[in-house]
């Protein structure tokens, strides 16, 4: 592989074959990539790039930014707060300004220089990807009794779209009979990152019990919803 059209057609069909979820469509758009998965979910990625065209036509740095769509879990975390969903279904976001790029040299630290073949790079870049993005994807497509396992490390809570960042954990909590999970680790989370990125949807809120615990737990109770364990 020498040209930048190479590098990203090789990759489309590698993250394909990577992904740890069926795949039933796969779409290429130029540096974007959206795969339709299973369960209604779609996940997508775009590849920033930057020319060097003073070191050769055939030289950039490459960048990604990643998402996971999943309207059913965009659904439960915003119908029951009579919200509407400003972000299009999106559920998992990773963009190359938030630190987790700046932590796993997922920003522009991916040269990819002229009159070289590119493949070792490329292959390093998605074995990147695979480690630090892929472990998302499971448990946001599929097995969502997992997700509260993300609520450990504030550096994960980031890559929750926001403002549904504590609500999906209440519901989360709930849905895997771990109520007190809510009072015990969320709640002191969310007040310990007061003015930071995450759980800004807890300080919109007057009093997040009765603004966004009790109607999630009431629709939960109506609407007779478990997650599959």
């Amino acid at each position: 592989m020498e040209t930048k059209a190479e590098v990203l057609k090789y990759m489309f069909t590698r993250i394909q074959e990577m992904l740890p979820v069926n795949v039933v469509k796969a779409k290429k758009n130029k540096d974007y990539f959206t795969y339709i998965v299973e369960n209604d979910c779609s996940i997508e990625f775009y590849f920033q790039t930057t020319q060097g065209g003073y070191a050769g036509k055939n030289t950039f740095c490459m960048g990604v930014s990643a998402k996971i769509k999943n309207p059913y879990l965009c659904s439960l975390v915003l119908e029951p707060l009579n919200k509407k969903d400003a972000g299009g279904n999106i559920i998992v976001c990773f963009d190359n300004n938030i630190d987790w790029f700046k932590q796993h040299l997922m920003d522009m630290d991916y040269f990819f220089g002229n009159k070289s073949d590119k493949t070792p790079n490329v292959e390093r870049f998605l074995n990147d990807l695979k480690k630090d993005f892929f472990p998302y994807i499971i448990p946001f497509v599929k097995q969502y009794t997992k997700i509260i396992d993300f609520y450990s490390n504030s550096g994960h809570i980031q890559h929750i779209y926001v403002d549904k960042q504590f609500s999906l954990g209440v519901i989360c909590s709930l849905l895997c009979n771990h109520e007190e999970f809510i009072e015990e680790t969320l709640v002191p989370l969310a007040k310990a990152s007061e003015g930071g990125w995450i759980f800004r949807e807890f300080f919109k809120c007057t009093d997040y019990v009765t603004d966004i615990v009790e109607p999630i737990k009431k629709y939960v109770v109506e609407n007779n919803i478990h997650f599959e364990q």
